[in-house]
């Protein structure tokens, strides 16, 4: 058996809180404080496609049926159950057949991407080329929206087939940089971050939905950004990696709970969502910036317990078992005696 990649751990926690944190400033103001700006734009500028990249580098092929029935059987169970809160607790969710619910859009990317693996592996220069190609032009799609998660799938598809193909040399890349080096990518990573904040574009660039246009630019313009916003994920996500270590740790803990972190805690940011709307009016943004770290940071170890990700797991493959044992019994029953 291999040895673990704790650098790998490491990301993924990393990662996850910075998801959380990023639905706690998003709860508390829409992009409007200035303040909060600042964390917001740094965060959604890299998470996803960072995330997206981490996804890659675990993807397999073997017994893919089972794995895309996982992700189907969390995002079926997920919907419901995040429709059911938010009408428990009064907030009146609009219901679309063909949208997955908020975070629940990426179990259904996971689908396929995790489809599309064996062509990765297959042909994986063309695929790289291909998948690139969509993520710049998607955008011509007239229907290329929040839909069945089209959107996002093939702008965030680049980094899934990236950390596929490369994301292990990457990660052992990263991890033998020097300080000096490190502090580069750091600063280069953060000058496009920089701008981002300073003109201030339309979020729904980091968010990777909505065609060209919606934006109301021409092809050559939305490929153009599309590029830009993809560059700038692709460069922080590296620099990001240079600052995980390799060694064991609690951050290690939270990455391989991550799946649970992931899906729970947006039901913690729906319970704070009107209490957190209104803070601004009432608390300077520091303070409610304080307050959203330390809330991040206890939604996270909470649901970074193992009992909560063990659940989900066994649940979920449990129901596989289920669904896939006639198909199991009638292999047995056509085998050659």
């Amino acid at each position: 058996m291999g040895q673990r990649n704790y650098r790998l751990d490491r990301a993924k926690g990393a990662l996850v809180f910075l998801v959380v944190l990023g639905h706690m400033l998003a709860a508390v103001s829409p992009w409007d404080s200035d303040v909060l700006r600042v964390l917001q734009t740094a965060i959604y500028s890299f998470h996803i496609p960072a995330f997206v990249f981490l996804a890659g580098i675990t993807a397999k092929s073997d017994r893919l049926p089972q794995r895309v029935a996982f992700f189907l059987v969390l995002l079926a169970t997920a919907m419901p159950l995040y429709y059911g809160w938010m009408s428990l607790i009064g907030l009146n969710p609009e219901f679309d057949s063909l949208v997955p619910y908020w975070l629940t859009w990426f179990l259904l990317a996971m689908v396929w991407w995790t489809l599309s693996t064996p062509l990765i592996e297959r042909f994986p220069r063309a695929l790289l080329a291909i998948s690139v190609l969509a993520a710049l032009f998607g955008g011509l799609i007239p229907t290329y929206d929040y839909e069945l998660s089209l959107s996002r799938t093939l702008v965030f598809w680049p980094f899934f087939v990236i950390g596929k193909l490369y994301g292990s040399q990457v990660l052992s890349w990263a991890g033998g940089r020097t300080p000096t080096q490190k502090g580069g990518l750091a600063l280069a990573a953060a000058t496009p971050m920089l701008l981002f904040y300073l003109y201030d574009p339309n979020k729904i660039w980091f968010y990777g939905v909505r065609n060209f246009d919606w934006h109301d630019v021409s092809v050559p313009e939305g490929a153009a950004t599309r590029l830009i916003v993809g560059l700038s994920a692709a460069l922080t996500t590296v620099a990001f990696c240079t600052f995980m270590s390799n060694r064991a740790g609690y951050l290690c803990t939270v990455g391989r709970n991550s799946l649970a972190v992931y899906l729970l805690h947006g039901f913690v940011i729906r319970l704070l969502d009107i209490p957190l709307d209104d803070s601004l009016d009432h608390i300077a943004s520091p303070v409610m910036l304080v307050a959203c770290v330390i809330l991040a940071v206890l939604t996270t170890w909470l649901f970074a317990l193992p009992p909560f990700n063990a659940g989900l797991r066994k649940y979920g493959e449990g129901v596989v078992r289920m669904i896939f044992l006639p198909f199991s019994k009638l292999r047995s029953v056509r085998a050659p005696s």
